[in-house]
């Protein structure tokens, strides 16, 4: 490729950039489904989609503003990538880095390409861009993009109310391979109030937390926010992202202004509903446990941020247990979320509190597209999350088994790896057979290597006389039989 290449979001008035309109005023436009409409019409529908929709849509340009490219992708529930590139830069090979730039940079954790079976040019392009086939038809070929699994770092109190810790833990959340750092913005007083009656109090056992009063405990679990924007900044210069789950509206404005990429909603806030509308209407990626939430309530979250036009949703089962035990975190109820919910976009994954890799490596294996796990740098350091945290060791290698658990699981393949087949069987001749001679049980078998004829032929050629002389060790042949 010699023509760079920049990538921006559309805006409206690229209109006149994405067709070429110089020869024909009247030129009858077509929709991405290829229904013919007016030029005026068609300009409607693209100002209308840039203004208010957050589909992902893209201009390429040479770096003199030139345009080389339009890639359009349709909703969450149907993301199917759509390439255009200007007739004269077709026949430079620029598809497949575009293709793939474009699938990097968009949000959705899954693409699809719908490619005609003759359209050998365009699935090389794709294929070469990363996509993998997915399924196929009499006249079309489906390839997918898969990002890889989303790790998400949770730092929350494991900072220790230590400011350098806490950069300390987001660099080394990157060296090990995290994608992402996540805090939480709250005070003790957005999260609840200063009582000390009894239903404020944790009476449980097996609660890390037993015998706190939550206010007190919310008080030396917090995340300064004073320290918030500067952590940010870091994650930034180092190229790890950061985010935070809010707990109030004021939360969300604060966190807004420091332009974070997503927004996590917390198992305990998934039904606050108008939390969640004020947060999802800022339309950034929304991830949202549901550690304590009925299949209704998980259903009414999704509603809310559909009901202010936020269709990027991520759930996460979740076991609010802390630390969860392995038999009590059902994964299996992964898979029916993904039939339920993926149909409307939404994408699955898991918050994980457990001590184990298990869990993490079988939700993968599930389908899950977005992993997180508390993480410190050491349990010894304390911190209220540290009982259930991974450390840095621990940590490194639950990414390892992600990443090798993505590689196992691959794509749907039925195709034939020929070098390894060469031990598979045939048929061979065992006894030394003159010309003429009739094939038997006793001078005929299906052994290994894989030579001879398959192994399918056997029945048919019994009986038949040979060609010509066959020693001992000859592979069988369709030409030795007469």
């Amino acid at each position: 490729m010699h023509t760079e290449i920049k990538i921006r979001p559309a805006k409206a008035e690229d209109i006149k950039k994405v067709f070429d309109l110089s020869n024909d005023p009247e030129v009858r436009a077509r929709s991405i489904r290829t229904k013919p409409i007016s030029w005026q019409e068609h300009q409607l529908w693209f100002t209308d989609r840039i203004a208010k929709t957050a589909e992902p849509f893209y201009i390429v340009e040479d770096p003199n503003g030139s345009f080389i490219a339009q890639v359009r992708l349709g909703p969450l529930s149907d993301p199917v990538i759509s390439l255009s590139i200007s007739k004269s830069f077709r026949g430079q090979g620029l598809a497949a880095e575009i293709i793939k730039q474009c699938s990097q940079k968009c949000r959705y954790r899954r693409i699809y390409a719908v490619i005609k079976k003759g359209n050998l040019a365009s699935l090389k392009a794709f294929q070469k861009a990363g996509y993998k086939p997915f399924k196929e038809d009499a006249e079309y070929q489906t390839l997918i993009y898969k990002k890889p699994v989303y790790i998400i770092a949770e730092m929350s109190a494991n900072h220790c109310g230590d400011f350098e810790l806490a950069k300390k833990i987001i660099k080394t959340a990157h060296e090990i391979g995290a994608d992402a750092v996540k805090i939480q913005t709250y005070t003790a007083d957005t999260l609840t109030i200063n009582c000390s009656n009894e239903e404020f109090q944790i009476k449980d056992k097996e609660n890390l937390w037993n015998g706190e009063n939550l206010y007190s405990l919310y008080q030396k679990a917090s995340t300064p926010w004073q320290w918030q924007a500067q952590l940010k900044q870091y994650a930034d210069e180092i190229g790890i992202d950061f985010f935070s789950t809010p707990f109030d509206y004021s939360a969300v404005d604060f966190l807004e202004k420091l332009n974070v990429p997503l927004y996590k909603i917390a198992s305990f806030e998934a039904f606050d509903y108008p939390l969640i509308k004020y947060t999802a209407r800022l339309h950034k990626p929304m991830i949202i446990s549901t550690g304590v939430s009925s299949l209704e309530e998980i259903e009414a979250a999704v509603a809310a941020c559909h009901s202010v036009g936020n269709y990027d949703i991520t759930l996460l089962k979740c076991t609010s247990a802390y630390p969860a035990k392995p038999e009590d975190m059902n994964l299996l109820t992964l898979q029916d979320m993904q039939q339920r919910f993926r149909p409307q976009g939404v994408e699955v994954g898991l918050s994980d509190h457990s001590m184990s890799l298990v869990p993490v490596i079988t939700a993968v294996a599930l389908g899950a597209t977005v992993i997180e796990k508390h993480f410190t740098l050491d349990r010894a350091l304390g911190g209220a999350d540290s009982g259930f945290s991974l450390n840095k060791e621990e940590f490194a290698a639950m990414v390892q088994a992600v990443r090798e658990t993505e590689k196992t699981l691959g794509h749907i393949d039925y195709s034939v790896n020929e070098k390894n087949r060469k031990f598979a069987r045939s048929l061979y001749v065992v006894q030394d057979i003159k010309k003429g001679d009739r094939l038997t049980p006793q001078n005929i078998r299906s052994i290994r290597p894989s030579n001879g004829l398959h192994p399918k032929y056997y029945e048919e050629v019994l009986g038949k006389t040979a060609a010509r002389d066959l020693p001992f060790g000859t592979p069988l042949k369709l030409e030795d039989i007469q």
